[in-house]
């Protein structure tokens, strides 16, 4: 048990020092500024001085969010459908869902164009476009991290539990189905706000007049080195706190629930009886 703890220990040293190691020395160039061992922060000011950074930021935050609801609101009713309902359909899905990787990115955009050339022009010129794509493109993560989540419950008997108490489709979902979902769906939350967040090529070509912001940052690299690299550890600033409120969010909603569920929860029944005890007592 020592040697293992050890192991793990040192383990998650080295990785530490794998991601921190080049983000100090990042910062560190970015506050050099070309000043030979000064310090300062003329790099940062200038680029937050830039224009047109507080709109690319906006346009890439709404684009990301947009992204994340649109894909659990179409992901998790169709992954619990087919594991309930459809159990065949599940290899059909797994294949579907893979198909955004073999797929060249210019590809799906001269496709894109062309279906949704004849859409309304607030849809095709505008973060809409974004929004629906990046689905696509998150969707071989997306999918498995919510799948994953929806195959470590005992889905049917929630489902049994809660519904034998009268309780509806909704009530079910938010009081049961999306406590024990939690980590699939934070998950696929990470994975898709880090996509939509560093994608670069669909939002340069797909949206050139209202830019994200990696194709601002793209726009000001010859600006100067130092410049472009202060607004790198800026995004990745913003990047890390959107995350940090998704988890935060997450967490405080487990908390609230495994209090509920630890107080619902008998002891001594078997585990199948404490399950269906607890899902009745969170519907109730």
């Amino acid at each position: 048990m020592i040697r293992s703890r050890t192991f793990g220990f040192v383990t998650l040293g080295l990785i530490g020092l794998y991601v921190i190691v080049p983000m100090y020395a990042t910062v560190q160039f970015s506050l050099e500024g070309g000043f030979h061992g000064r310090l300062s922060f003329a790099a940062y000011s200038q680029g937050l001085s830039q224009p047109g950074l507080g709109s690319s930021i906006v346009t890439s935050i709404e684009v990301a969010f947009g992204a994340m609801a649109l894909t659990l609101a179409l992901l998790v009713p169709t992954i619990i459908f087919v594991n309930l309902r459809r159990p065949r359909w599940r290899t059909v899905l797994e294949a579907v869902s893979l198909l955004p990787l073999g797929v060249p990115p210019i590809v799906i955009i001269v496709g894109v164009l062309g279906v949704y050339n004849s859409l309304p022009n607030w849809i095709i010129a505008s973060p809409v476009i974004l929004v629906l794509l990046y689905v696509v493109l998150a969707l071989p993560y997306s999918y498995r991290a919510i799948d994953a989540g929806v195959r470590s419950i005992d889905l049917h008997t929630l489902v049994e539990a809660g519904r034998s108490m009268g309780a509806g489709w909704i009530k079910l979902f938010s009081r049961v189905l999306f406590p024990n979902l939690r980590s699939g769906i934070l998950a696929a939350s990470f994975l898709v706000v880090a996509l939509s967040l560093g994608e670069y090529a669909v939002a340069s070509l797909l949206l050139p007049t209202q830019p994200t912001f990696p194709v601002f940052l793209a726009s000001v690299e010859t600006s100067g080195v130092y410049l472009s690299v202060a607004l790198s550890v800026i995004a990745l600033a913003v990047t890390w706190g959107l995350l940090a409120a998704i988890s935060i969010f997450g967490s405080g909603r487990r908390r609230s629930s495994a209090a509920v569920t630890g107080a619902a929860a008998p002891e001594g029944p078997p585990a199948g009886i404490a399950v269906a005890s607890a899902s009745a007592e969170v519907v109730s």
